[in-house]
């Protein structure tokens, strides 16, 4: 199988025909596990790691959207950390079955599918790990539903379109509360600005 032989190359810790997920370096005691399948999420690029680290203090009691779920591994990750409730989803179906069979192996409850939730919970906290191009894409669906007590946590961005990444956040009134940066690769902390 395609997927298992590219999976074994890049994924940590893999054996059994699956990713043994770590959790303790962003504080959760849980070891997920991941099928190898075409959804992105595995912890070999530095975009995971980097909303990994982010989103650890924000998740707790928080109701969690993962915006381009792939294979569930953020989502998967923020029911670990605590979140009451997680939602994910992505444009692309067989990532969603890619993520539904992960969501078995765990003993958390975690809901995904192939289109965005109807209502986003205020204080909700919104992840998108993905280009900063597909972001924008995915944005423009679910805006009006955003709460402005929404915390959003993105990675995916290319240090050089930071600039362009942020004057498109910035002028839709978020404002950066922190940054992260890897291998080139930027990810933020955003809430609205009041």
């Amino acid at each position: 199988m395609i997927w298992e032989k590219q999976w074994e190359l890049f994924a940590p810790n893999f054996k059994d025909g699956k990713a043994h997920i770590d959790l303790s370096p962003y504080g959760c005691s849980e070891i997920l596990q991941l099928y190898a399948g075409p959804g992105f999420g595995d912890l070999s690029h530095p975009t995971t790691r980097l909303v990994l680290r982010l989103m650890q203090p924000y998740i707790k009691d928080h109701p969690v959207i993962d915006i381009g779920c792939g294979s569930g591994i953020l989502s998967l990750a923020a029911a670990a950390m605590g979140a009451p409730q997680v939602y994910g989803y992505d444009i692309d179906p067989e990532a969603v079955d890619h993520a539904k069979k992960n969501a078995k192996l765990s003993s958390r409850k975690v809901h995904f599918a192939i289109t965005p939730p109807k209502k986003i919970e205020p204080h909700s906290v919104l992840l998108m790990n993905m280009i900063s191009s597909e972001q924008e894409q995915a944005w423009n669906k679910i805006a009006d539903l955003v709460p402005s007590s929404a915390v959003l946590i993105t990675s995916g961005i290319l240090e050089e379109d930071e600039k362009h990444y942020l004057d498109w956040r910035i002028g839709q009134g978020w404002k950066v509360v922190q940054k992260l940066s890897e291998n080139g690769w930027s990810g933020f902390i955003l809430k609205k600005g009041g």
